[in-house]
């Protein structure tokens, strides 16, 4: 089973609640795919998102800049 996470995210930076959801996420095991969606700081977030543990895909949805 996929879980599908929808972060929350701010400046680049990925939000404390985004984190725990990944952490439960895992704990039910299989993938972990994230979407970050967003403007111009999304790219960012997108990229701090890749470099959580336990995530396996970063799906990108952002505005072109």
């Amino acid at each position: 089973m996929t879980a599908l996470v929808l972060a929350e995210h701010a400046e680049g930076r990925v939000a404390d609640a985004t984190l725990a959801a990944v952490t439960a996420a895992v704990q039910l095991g299989g993938e972990v795919h994230i979407l970050v969606a967003g403007g111009a700081d999304a790219v960012a977030a997108a990229d701090a998102a890749a470099k959580i543990v336990g995530v396996d895909k970063v799906l990108l949805a952002a505005e072109p800049a």
